[in-house]
């Protein structure tokens, strides 16, 4: 379990974000699909067992979703000026 919620939470709260913006872009995948991607398979799709990891899980995920939701609303606004 351990081991488990390490890798869960690894580099903390923001360490999802960037870590599939990266590997998004390495891959040659749009903004959009790596949006998708993470909505699809990683926003609240796992889960933790030691109190202190679910908490840090917690917040890595609350950041992730909000992060995601500023960024469709940034590429909304986006398309609408052009």
């Amino acid at each position: 379990m351990i081991l488990h919620d390490a890798h869960m939470i690894e580099g903390g709260k923001t360490f999802l974000v960037i870590k599939s913006l990266i590997t998004g872009s390495l891959r040659g995948q749009t903004l959009e699909e790596t949006i998708q991607y993470m909505e699809e398979n990683l926003i609240d799709k796992g889960q933790c067992y030691l109190p202190e990891a679910v908490e840090i899980y917690r917040e890595q995920q609350k950041f992730s979703r909000e992060f995601i939701k500023d960024l469709k609303e940034g590429l909304t606004v986006g398309i609408q000026i052009e």
